[in-house]
């Protein structure tokens, strides 16, 4: 049966079955007589070993409780703002150079008197 140990433990020697390691995981590959024997084992009242439902029901109470925490909920959410505000601030699209102001042109001159004709 496999077992995770609640206090870090990574290797174990069994006089009768030998060594054991961790796996990356944390878990070991224990047979049946050894893990049976373990899985009775408590410290200070909580149990030394678990296995893969008491592991995935610990680590589900555990979350759901980080997540009742007021701060930690805050501390969720800046965060997340912060990210946000990053992202956003790396798709932005660049405001284009302004264009320089147009040269002004002297101002038309208007004709007021009235042209001479010559058919007089």
């Amino acid at each position: 049966m496999r077992l995770y140990s609640r206090l870090g433990v990574t290797t174990l020697d069994d006089p009768e079955f030998g060594t054991f390691h961790a796996d990356d995981a944390g878990g070991f590959d224990f047979p049946d007589d050894v893990s049976d024997r373990l899985a009775g084992f408590h410290h200070r009242g909580k149990p030394m070993w678990e296995d893969d439902v008491q592991r995935q029901q610990r680590l589900i109470g555990e979350e759901l409780e980080r997540r009742k925490d007021p701060a930690t909920l805050l501390s969720a959410v800046e965060q997340l703002v912060k990210a946000a505000s990053a992202t956003a601030a790396l798709t932005a699209p660049v405001a284009p150079a302004p264009e320089p102001a147009p040269a002004k042109k002297a101002p038309a001159k208007r004709a007021t008197a009235a042209k001479a004709t010559d058919d007089q």
